[in-house]
């Protein structure tokens, strides 16, 4: 019996193991995955079974997956930017579509930081990312002007609008008063400085701007400007793609000044002649008319003739781009190749921009430990430039005046009694001068990394940038400069080869799942080589050649040259200490030694320590809370970054030629001491800056906020001390100088409305900051006007006060030989004369706040973009308006509104009388008043774009991956009460900017992006 209920028993137990394998079945599950929203396909989204989490696979570059699943099983799908997501299967499922929700959070975003990455929610500093995507939505020629405010704390300004033209760009205010050149650039782990246009916006992957000490001490004695990390596009692990993206528009002036027509002018200089001796010179008198113009001027008054100057050398520009990129990321071996042509053509005749650029970056696993890349960008850029007196010459000529003579060239004259041509005119000096420049341009590195141990990488990079320019310029006969010397020829080249070799070590330490390091300790050297040279030469027998053989001159005006090196050699290190991830600490140290200053102070250490706590994951943050509140985070950092960039030779005794005396008659050429002494005890620039800020993403992290404040005192400033000249030398260079600059940074990401079939985002971000002085020289509170202890540096408007005008019955003691209708100023020091000591402030040109409000919208597979910009509280120096609006000498044209000029029956105005002496001008001792400062305030409309994505469905039956065109406008609205032109024009008292050199203009473009 027990025999048979064993037996019974044995036969139950294989009976149920069958069954169980029955029901324990593999069975093959088809799928696709897909965006929830647009419903396009997501390549490469990481597909897990939590029963088996080794078995994990990849959807293909259409979105569709295949995998053997057993029973029931729970798939876990992610992806970067996307939230994850759960499915169940059950052995009846066969096939499954999976679609996903962009996580809008974007904390789980990877952020590069020197020498390393870290996810966004583990931040303890001051960093601002912004996407390839997002920079390639506003076609640029460089990259800077693609962060213009959209980015906190980062403030970009045109150096000028010329093809080509590039920018400043200044990350939290001024860091130096005398030194430094902008932020420095890592590109794919190559530092550089200068500037990026050699880049094409098309192949960034992502920019990560270092805004505070913190994050930038790791690069140590070149962070004081703040540091901006490039990642160019690399290929996508298991995907072959070929993209293609290209626009093609035109460029119109966007916004002119309006000025009178040659009636008007005419009259007006009339009247001028007439105010200054009526008797002399009668109004509507033909002798009058022969004294106040040219011949050829009555020549047109007689014929009713009206010249446009600026039509003449104005145009409608193309501009067009085209870009082609190659991905492969199948296998062990990853390549991405693009190639880009752009060609942008000048406003102004004679200008233009052409840019060749071929990318390449490319990754090899050699084997399971040891991985190995070369990532590359080669440039070459042709720029014809032209004279900045073309625009300003243009505006200011009069309309009387013929352009071209009677045989269509343009018209030439020659006042007899210089000898010289009397007015350069634009159009000869736009189409004939020659200003041409080539860059060639080579960034690249190689890299190697080891799989030491588990958890313990090593890296080693060499990094290269060779830049070389050349620019050549020629003036021919038919210019002013050209003239009477027969011809001007200059040639220049200039061009530095920069490699850096960094090694570091990494190690990821994980004891517990409380506790986690990550430790970085490294060694880098930095060596540059710059050289310049150039030649200016005149009286050439033609000017066929141009600059061709200059051994045909029969001067030389002028031969430099010049020739340095610069090492730098640093050990670096960082730990980043994780416990129960929610409180993170930081700390960084570099040593940087510089060939830059003397062996007394040729080190620095720079040292940073940082921390954040993750307040959201506490666990007296409860679910209620946190149903409300996605994230919440508080940060603060302090650290010290410094300044090397001086001049190479400052530590040093310079010595120049000289001719010497010899037996009383000949001269012998030797050399004697420089003007400048050197200084060997020079040591950096230094800079100290505390931050504090937070993070906070609200309601389904539909409201995300960023908040930062920041303190940097700077120490150390460089500035030249004039020495007695018993000492032999005019001045000394030595560290003295101090300042500090506090501001506030804040981004704001909303999602108003976001649908599967609208959506609306809006980001805003609003920045400023306060600069002053706090020490100069010893004994010396001020240097210049815009120099002051307790003032912002060369910020300062300084500037008579502009009184009203003279009228009858005033008193004119302060300009005796005055009268009604004149310019009147402010006596401010009440001594009864009007003299340099009565400038005082009129204007400060740092902005009380900027940035930047985007706003995009998307109706199904429609999407438009609107950006804008805007600044406030400062005020620009307009010396051009000024000029176009008094008559008061010269040969300016003017505005219209200058014909509202004081008379005896029109004395409630501000435009002076017009006299052809100026006369009712002479109390502007400067030739300017407080009346030239006006209030900047401005919202720039500076980017509209509609776009529209081709459905899936035809995007598969044409075998094509995307497809998206889009029209777009540039710079299509300005609201400001400023009466200039632009005003993001520089606002200091420069006089190279007082007139309008290039005009901005307006941009219309129609583009395709192509995904095959």
């Amino acid at each position: 019996m027990k025999n048979i209920t064993s037996f019974y028993l044995l036969l139950l137990f294989v009976c149920l193991g069958m069954q169980v394998r029955v029901q324990a079945q593999t069975n093959q599950l088809h799928g696709r995955v897909l965006d929830a929203t647009s419903k396009k396909p997501l390549p490469f989204v990481t597909i897990t079974n939590t029963a088996n989490k080794k078995a994990s696979q990849k959807s293909d570059a259409d979105g569709n997956f295949s995998m053997a699943v057993t029973g029931r099983s729970t798939l876990l799908f992610s992806y970067v930017g996307y939230k994850s997501h759960t499915v169940n299967v059950s052995p009846a499922d066969t096939g499954i579509t999976v679609t996903m929700e962009t996580d809008i959070s974007g904390l789980s975003e990877v952020v590069v930081i020197g020498y390393g990455q870290q996810q966004k929610k583990d931040l303890t500093s001051a960093v601002a990312s912004i996407s390839g995507k997002e920079l390639s939505e506003m076609p640029v020629t460089n990259i800077n002007s693609a962060l213009q405010s959209r980015v906190p704390g980062v403030q970009v300004t045109n150096g000028g609008f010329e093809p080509g033209g590039g920018t400043n760009i200044k990350i939290r205010g001024i860091n130096s008063l005398t030194e430094g050149s902008g932020p420095t650039y890592v590109v794919d782990g190559v530092i550089m400085t200068g500037d990026i246009r050699e880049i094409n916006p098309y192949d960034i992957e992502s920019i990560d701007v270092l805004k505070d000490a913190s994050a930038a001490a790791i690069y140590g004695a070149r962070a004081a400007a703040g540091v901006v990390i490039i990642t160019t596009k690399k290929a996508k692990a298991g995907r072959a793609s070929v993209d293609y993206n290209g626009y093609y528009g035109i460029q119109k002036i966007s916004r002119a000044y309006d000025f009178i027509d040659a009636k008007d002018y005419a009259n007006l200089r009339r009247v001028a002649l007439s105010d200054e001796d009526p008797v002399a010179w009668p109004l509507n008198d033909p002798k009058t008319d022969s004294v106040v113009f040219s011949p050829r001027e009555l020549q047109s008054l007689a014929a009713g003739k009206s010249y446009n100057w600026v039509d003449a050398i104005t145009q409608v520009a193309p501009i067009q781009s085209h870009t082609l990129s190659i991905s492969n990321g199948i296998g062990r071996n990853k390549v991405y190749l693009s190639g880009n042509y752009l060609n942008q053509g000048g406003i102004i005749i004679g200008s233009n921009m052409k840019r060749y650029s071929v990318k390449g970056n490319m990754e090899s696993s050699v084997t399971d430990k040891l991985t190995m890349g070369l990532n590359t960008n080669i440039s070459h850029i042709e720029t014809d430039g032209v004279s900045k007196n073309v625009y300003y010459n243009a505006v200011t000529m009069s309309p009387l005046r013929p352009i071209y003579d009677s045989t269509g060239k343009p018209l030439v004259e020659v006042d007899p009694s210089s000898g010289r041509i009397s007015a350069d005119n634009p159009v000869a000096l736009a189409k004939d001068a020659i200003n041409h420049s080539v860059d060639d341009r080579f960034i690249g590195n190689l890299f190697l990394e080891y799989k030491v141990i588990a958890g313990l990488n090593f890296r080693s990079n060499l990094g290269l940038d060779v830049y070389k320019n050349q620019r050549f310029e020629y003036y021919p006969r038919n210019t002013y400069d050209g003239y009477a010397p027969l011809g001007v020829a200059k040639v220049q080249n200039f061009g530095y080869r920069d490699w850096v070799w960094e090694n570091t070590l990494t190690y990821d330490y994980n004891p517990s799942e409380n506790h986690s390091l990550n430790i970085l300790g490294g060694y880098t050297t930095q060596k540059r080589r710059q050289e310049y040279n150039f030649e200016q030469a005149s009286g050439f027998p033609t000017d066929e050649l141009t600059y061709k053989n200059m051994s045909l001159a029969a001067r030389r005006d002028n031969i430099s040259s010049d020739y340095w090196n610069r090492v730098i050699n640093s050990f670096l290190g960082r730990v980043i200490y994780k416990f129960k991830d929610r409180y993170i600490f930081n700390v960084t140290a570099r040593y940087d030694g510089s060939s830059n200053f003397g062996a007394e102070n040729r080190h620095g250490f720079f040292p940073s320590v940082s921390g954040a706590w993750r307040l959201i994951d506490e666990p007296f943050i409860g679910f209620k809370m946190k149903s409300f509140v996605n994230d919440a985070k508080i940060r603060v950092s302090y650290g010290v970054v410094g300044n090397q960039d001086i001049g190479y030779d400052r530590i040093y005794t310079r010595m120049d030629a000289a001719a010497y005396p010899f037996n009383g008659s000949t001269q012998s050429t030797g050399y004697q001491l420089g003007g400048n002494a050197g200084n060997s005890a020079l040591k950096w620039e230094s800079q100290r800056q505390f931050n504090a800020g937070f993070d906070l993403a609200l309601h389904s992290s539909r409201v995300q906020l960023t908040f930062d404040f920041y303190n940097k005192d700077i120490r150390n400033l460089l500035l030249d001390q004039a020495l007695a000249p018993s000492q032999g030398f005019s001045n000394k260079m030595i560290n003295v100088a101090a300042m500090n600059t506090r501001g506030v940074d804040i981004g704001l990401k909303l999602y108003p409305v976001k649908t599967p079939n609208f959506d609306w985002q809006v980001n805003l971000n609003w920045s400023k900051y306060k600069s002053k002085i706090t020490a100069l020289l010893p004994g010396r509170d001020s240097l210049s006007p815009t120099l002051k202890v307790g003032e912002a540096p060369n910020s300062l408007i300084v500037d008579y006060v502009y009184d009203g005008l003279y009228q009858q019955g005033d008193d004119f003691k302060l300009n005796p030989s005055g009268r009604p209708g004149d310019i009147k100023v402010k006596d401010i020091n009440n001594d009864g004369v009007i003299n340099p000591y009565d400038r005082t402030i009129v204007g400060r040109t740092t902005p009380k706040g900027w940035g930047g409000v985007w706003n995009y919208f998307r109706y199904k597979r429609v999407s438009m973009t609107v950006f804008a910009t805007y600044m406030y509280g400062h005020d620009v120096y307009d010396k051009a308006y000024t000029d176009y609006l008094y008559l008061g000498g010269g040969r300016n044209v003017i505005v219209k509104e200058g014909l509202k000029y004081w008379t005896p029956t029109n004395t409630n105005t501000d435009v002076p009388r017009p006299n052809a002496f100026g006369s009712s001008l002479r109390m502007l001792p400067q030739g300017s008043s407080s009346y030239a400062t006006e209030k900047g305030d401005f919202i720039r409309i500076r980017d509209i774009t509609m776009s529209y994505d081709f459905s899936p469905d035809l995007l598969s039956r044409i075998k094509v991956r995307s497809l998206r065109a889009y029209v777009q406008v540039m710079e299509p609205f300005l609201f400001t009460s400023y009466r200039g032109i632009d005003p993001e024009i520089n606002g200091n008292m420069d006089p190279s900017v007082r007139a309008d050199i290039y005009p901005r203009y307006r941009t219309f473009l129609l583009g395709v992006n192509l995904g095959l």
